[in-house]
């Protein structure tokens, strides 16, 4: 007997909606198109399987039992589509700086997993050395770091970057902490921390080429803890974007430099089809 999926689908919403016409709502399809299913489908079983009454329509005897195994049948076409779907899940081993792991690769997570529900990735924080290493062993297949390839590399790791803009940071009741522009000689002379890691050295370098002496009064190891200062009073500070979580701290106010200035995050990846895409989802996402 040559049934197919369309027609079991059309007795199926039948038995649930009561009428061809919600049936045909519920599919996506013309009223007609539903009708011709199931005349089809009773000619090919010999029999009745639809009761045509004034009110709607209900299922024979026959049909209730035909509808009972295409329940079955149907949860087992989804179960094999579920297979093929694993089978092409991405398995990624994903290793970021602190940074990164705030926002930037849980955002890009969410939307990968929405177009791979089974997708399976295992992520690990790390410095830039201990990512360029173990991308070079093979030990993770993309690294969002702070550290770009060397030409060397070129030909077996793609890259990716992205700028992450820097961001004052002050406490909320502070007189600035209404908004706009702040310029970098008025944030460093509010007392400022340094986050840390591969900052500090660009944030002196690029206040230096703009004739302003990069004086931190505090330097900490990471963001997060310029932010917990910021909120308690004790400071101000400057940190990534891409380490601000949403929602925002509320006893913080974040403020745009004046000039703004970035630093380059890179997305290094194995050159195989799913890290290439996870690391298109990053770029996006950054």
């Amino acid at each position: 007997m040559d049934l197919t999926v369309g027609q079991v689908e059309a007795l199926l919403a039948l038995d649930e909606h009561g009428s061809f016409t919600s049936a045909a709502r519920a599919l996506g399809l013309t009223q007609s198109a539903v009708s011709r299913a199931i005349a089809t489908f009773e000619r090919r079983l010999g029999a009745g399987l639809v009761n045509r009454e004034s009110g709607g329509v209900s299922l024979t005897a026959l049909g209730r039992q035909a509808a009972e195994h295409a329940r079955t049948a149907m949860a087992h076409l989804r179960a094999i589509e579920g297979l093929a779907m694993s089978a092409d899940a991405p398995q990624l081993r994903v290793g970021a700086v602190a940074s990164a792991l705030v926002r930037l690769v849980p955002d890009a997570l969410s939307l990968l997993r929405s177009d791979w529900p089974a997708s399976r990735v295992l992520t690990v924080q790390g410095d830039d050395d201990e990512l360029t290493a173990w991308l070079a062993a093979d030990t993770i297949d993309l690294a969002v770091t702070t550290q770009p390839r060397d030409g060397g590399r070129a030909a077996i790791e793609g890259q990716l970057e992205i700028a992450d803009e820097f961001l004052a940071v002050l406490p909320r009741h502070h007189l600035r902490g209404c908004g706009g522009r702040i310029g970098l000689a008025e944030i460093v002379n509010a007392g400022v921390a340094d986050p840390g890691g591969t900052c500090g050295p660009l944030l002196a370098a690029e206040f230096a080429a703009r004739g302003v002496r990069w004086r931190p009064d505090h330097v900490v190891r990471d963001a997060g803890t310029v932010l917990a200062m910021v909120a308690a009073g004790i400071t101000a500070g400057i940190v990534p974007a891409l380490a601000v979580p949403s929602p925002v701290p509320p006893e913080v106010a974040l403020l745009p430099l004046d000039p703004p200035l970035h630093r380059p995050v890179y997305i290094r990846h194995a050159r195989n089809r799913h890290a290439e895409t996870f690391a298109r989802i990053l770029a996006a996402c950054g």
